[in-house]
């Protein structure tokens, strides 16, 4: 059986890199990201994040000039969990535009199933995020 982290991206990139190229599209005065990275390797977190960052140009000084959809694991040398699967604003807002879990949940296959189910309700979330461009006040 694959790690969670491959189990993640085997199901993920596929609609990530769709989504991509349609806010690309749609969307020239973003600039889109693909990311798929570790994060916190040298803590207790050791998760792994994948996901669509989308960075405003000319954005004004006090807003912040990306929202990103992501799906994040924690915890994988130990007790894997989906930790988050959320569209947020970056710095200075952080405004949590949608989630899907209000809570981490232990990672496995039906549990992801229902992660990935729920992605396009966060794809319209990120959709609307860009169209109004910034978080809501």
């Amino acid at each position: 059986m694959m790690d969670p982290t491959s189990q993640l991206r085997a199901r993920l990139m596929p609609i990530l890199q769709r989504w991509e190229q349609e806010l690309r599209r749609d969307n020239p005065n973003l600039t889109t990201n693909i990311y798929d990275w570790p994060v916190g390797e040298l803590t207790t977190w050791q998760g792994h994040d994948i996901g669509i960052d989308c960075l405003f140009k000319n954005v004004a000084p006090e807003w912040p000039d990306n929202v990103a959809l992501s799906v994040s694991l924690k915890h994988l040398d130990k007790s894997p969990s989906l930790h988050s699967a959320d569209v947020v604003w970056g710095h200075p807002s952080g405004y949590v535009e949608a989630s899907l879990l209000p809570t981490s949940v232990e990672f496995s296959p039906n549990h992801l199933a229902k992660v990935i189910e729920g992605l396009p309700e966060l794809f319209t979330a990120l959709k609307q995020a860009i169209r109004r461009g910034r978080p809501v006040a």
